[in-house]
């Protein structure tokens, strides 16, 4: 979903939405208006248009919003994408177009601004948040937190997920009841069934006494399922049959127990792609994404890093004793950051400055922000040799190893790009060719990542 910015007092804001309408083919006159910044079209539930047509791919093609142009991209369909007659792999659209796929015909009528309604709140349990993405997400989890709808989190590392889910724990009618975090990135393969199900005693070696697992331990309040794209694929069916039937069988025993709980899970993967993949079964993706957030990175919340460092900065220089500023040149570096880590990074530069800070004004040497790419760099001017290599920060060291992980991976990337647009002179199809992958594929990293684009072509 892109969101256009307003003044904090407004309480909508304007969005794009991808209308299409079924021209010929076993759907015809189907029409969806979605919402989205990447629409999908397949034969998988988990698609925004779902189509019949037995010769479409389960996920066939994706059309993919930017500011000013709207890319269609084939899945690698089994039987092509065309659009108005030509065969494609990836073309740029305009409204009125038909796209052609399998025995369907497709018309690509409009991806106009609608309005959708902002929250008036810059709170959200311990989330913080001025901009329009945020007020816009707000706005849903006020809607979503006092229902027991399944709500699927997703986001990239670092921007809230856990804090989300737990808020919407808070503000349901479960409160007062259990709120339990299973982190299926963390587990053991060997021990992932006993700790979602259970286990009794001597079913299996080390099970020295009965135990509950965490659908149990969660039973009356939320169930918290923090990474669930990392869940084994041979788990995944009898975590669908626990959520449809609400009972567990523990392993060992042969009677199911009966249990109430709300389901809240979270994702920095691509689950729709993950299904395309074979990776994540669509039944249930389609069971866990009842209500979709998608938590927006926080180079793409404008002046909420000034807004969250100055709260971050107000807490830890109250509990050290001290009274502390930003100077000027501060804001500007933190403002010109890209957050690969995003609220959680932020919150680690701001503790250490606050500790180590010898002046009441922090200055930018105390936010220890890393190595800056040169200027010259990006003009493209500079050899890949002369760019200076990321150095891994030392706090990374003392962060969870999936976090500490994914920010040294989203580092790399971000110098492996910058190196391959410069040498490239910022020409996405040659940088896409050299790279080995596609051009749309290419420009959604960089979005990603936080690094410039060349200019739209005319």
């Amino acid at each position: 979903m892109t969101t256009v910015f307003r003044p904090a007092q407004n309480h909508h804001t304007r969005v794009r939405q991808v209308v299409l309408r079924v021209k010929s083919g076993p759907d015809k006159g189907l029409q969806i208006e979605v919402a989205r910044q990447r629409v999908t079209v397949g034969r998988s539930a988990v698609n925004d248009l779902v189509l019949t047509d037995t010769a479409v791919s389960g996920t066939h093609l994706e059309i993919g919003l930017g500011e000013k142009e709207i890319l269609l991209r084939d899945h690698g369909s089994t039987n092509g994408t065309l659009v108005n007659g030509i065969q494609i792999k990836e073309a740029w659209i305009e409204p009125g177009m038909t796209i052609g796929l399998g025995k369907t015909e497709i018309v690509f009528l409009s991806a106009d601004e609608i309005e959708v309604p902002l929250s008036a709140r810059e709170q959200f349990g311990a989330l913080y948040g001025q901009s329009a993405c945020m007020r816009e997400v707000f706005a849903v989890l006020e809607r979503v937190a006092p229902t027991d709808m399944t709500v699927l989190i997703g986001g990239e590392t670092g921007t809230g997920k856990e804090l989300v889910a737990r808020a919407i724990h808070d503000a349901s009618p479960r409160n007062e009841r259990p709120f339990v975090v299973l982190d299926c990135g963390a587990i053991p393969r060997d021990l992932a069934e006993a700790s979602i199900f259970g286990h009794k005693k001597g079913s299996f070696t080390g099970a020295v006494d009965d135990r509950a697992g965490a659908f149990e331990q969660a039973s009356s309040g939320t169930l918290f399922l923090d990474e669930v794209g990392e869940l084994p694929l041979d788990l995944q069916p009898k975590l669908l049959r626990a959520l449809d039937r609400q009972e567990v069988t523990r392993i060992g025993e042969t009677q199911p127990r009966r249990v109430d709980v709300r389901i809240v899970a979270a994702t920095h993967r691509d689950l729709r792609h993950m299904v395309g993949q074979g990776h994540f079964r669509e039944d249930l993706y389609f069971r866990l994404s009842v209500m979709e957030v998608v938590m927006p990175p926080l180079r793409e919340r404008g002046e909420d890093v000034l807004y969250l460092a100055e709260r971050f900065l107000e807490e830890f220089a109250r509990a050290g004793g001290r009274r502390l500023t930003l100077d000027d040149s501060s804001r500007r570096a933190l403002m010109s950051e890209t957050w690969a880590g995003n609220v959680r990074q932020l919150r680690n530069v701001i503790e250490r400055a606050a500790h180590l800070a010898r002046k009441t004004a922090i200055e930018p040497s105390d936010l220890h922000l890393g190595l800056k790419q040169s200027p010259s760099a990006t003009r493209g001017a500079t050899a890949p040799s002369q760019i200076a290599a990321p150095a891994v920060d030392e706090a990374r060291f003392a962060e969870p190893f999936k976090d500490a992980k994914q920010i040294v991976i989203d580092a790399f990337e971000r110098e492996y790009f910058s190196r391959l647009l410069a040498r490239t002179s910022g020409n996405l199809s040659r940088a896409a060719a050299e790279a080995g992958i596609t051009r749309y594929y290419l420009r959604e990293l960089l979005k990603r990542l936080g690094l410039r684009e060349p200019a739209p072509r005319p």
